[in-house]
């Protein structure tokens, strides 16, 4: 995998500024930003169909659909935490509010817990998505997102370069995150930009993997 490639990729289409401008602005307003997201998928697309160009600002009927659908599948992988958390993290909050001091104990370092699992449940599964997003927009269709030997073949055939993508994602998220931190304002204005032309490096990335 060329990295460095893929961080320069976007700005080969002579129309990049114009397109992720576009994408910037949309990712930020509720609902709409499926849209942007759709955007991203389609950019995925075109690479592992070895189509190494920007997709066009069209059809944004169709990028919606497609950045709703990723959203829903996300939504169904994150069903797994977050059913850990309610369920014994909720046991944990009843225990403590049993009266003793010993089951005040016991829920707080039972809270701990369940927090660390959720956290790495968490991790393990925001490793999985990307690829489960790539199949899902390979086939065209949901369920591809579900095929779980598929996916883990695939991840499985591309290890280190999958992981460098995901430290990779880490990352420019927390670089974006403090450029929106530390500078006020401009800050956030700059950061919403640079977070846009990151997914289209991701997309590269995920496309040539695949």
């Amino acid at each position: 995998m060329d990295f460095e490639r893929a961080f320069k990729f976007p700005t080969d289409d002579p129309d990049w500024i114009k397109k992720v401008v576009i994408g910037a602005i949309l990712s930020i307003i509720p609902i709409v930003n499926f849209i942007s997201f759709g955007y991203a998928l389609e950019l995925l697309k075109n690479i592992i169909d070895s189509k190494e160009e920007l997709p066009e600002w069209s059809e944004f009927g169709g990028k919606f659909v497609k950045g709703l659908v990723a959203f829903i599948i996300m939504f169904i992988y994150m069903l797994i935490p977050s059913i850990i958390w309610a369920v014994f993290g909720g046991l944990s909050i009843l225990t403590m509010f049993t009266g003793s001091d010993e089951a005040i104990v016991g829920g707080i370092v039972g809270l701990g817990i369940v927090g660390l699992i959720t956290f790495l449940v968490t991790l393990i599964i925001g490793f999985i998505i990307p690829m489960a997003y790539a199949n899902y927009i390979a086939y065209d269709d949901f369920g591809a997102a579900f095929r779980f030997s598929e996916i883990f073949e695939k991840i499985k055939d591309n290890f280190s370069d999958y992981c460098i993508l995901y430290l990779i994602v880490i990352v420019t998220s927390a670089i974006v995150i403090f450029i929106a931190s530390v500078i006020p304002i401009l800050g956030l204005i700059i950061a919403i930009f640079v977070d846009f032309y990151f997914y289209l490096v991701y997309a590269y990335i995920m496309g040539k993997i695949y």
